[in-house]
């Protein structure tokens, strides 16, 4: 009975860890989808209502969802309190908050990372040409996840459950 307890406990840790293994495949595509549609917030907040950056950001943040609110939160912050600070910067401070808590990749990064090289320093339209090229580059790579999300995805949930069940034929 101990052995049948114990061979249980095994494939259920083993089975949650690829749980959890596969959770971020699954997580990365939906954080990408509401990134894009952040950016096109932030495209109608910057060409059709022209509102100053700060105030946009801190508008967008309270309509998103955690981490990708993240991004937005900490750069608006920055702005407002730091006065003189350039929005390149506060973005890179923002992406480096989403960083730690997103699935995101570096590749996904390096995408919101070009579009803050240029976030505040020039016209509406040419903002609004770059959060446009941000958003395709976005949607690009969310057909990449959502392709690794079925197939890796799929592979660590099973994974995991098969890996517990052979280690606990192995101390049987």
């Amino acid at each position: 009975m101990l052995k049948l307890t114990g061979a249980g406990l095994v494939i259920l840790s083993c089975g949650f860890l690829g749980l959890g293994l596969a959770q971020a495949y699954f997580t990365r595509p939906r954080e990408l989808r509401t990134l894009s549609a952040a950016l096109k917030m932030l495209e109608t907040e910057i060409v059709f209502t022209a509102t100053p950056l700060p105030l946009a950001l801190a508008r967008i943040s309270g309509r998103l969802e955690e981490p990708v609110t993240l991004l937005f939160r900490v750069t608006a912050r920055l702005l407002q309190e730091e006065r003189g600070l350039p929005a390149a910067e506060a973005w890179e401070q923002g992406l480096e908050a989403l960083r730690e808590k997103s699935s995101l990749t570096p590749a996904d990064l390096d995408i919101l990372r070009v579009l803050g090289q240029g976030l505040g320093a020039s016209g509406r339209e040419d903002q609004a040409k770059n959060l446009e090229l941000a958003r395709q580059h976005l949607h690009r790579q969310l057909a990449a996840a959502e392709e690794d999300a079925n197939r890796q995805g799929r592979m660590w949930r099973t994974l995991g459950f098969l890996l517990g069940a052979a280690l606990a034929l192995l101390m049987c």
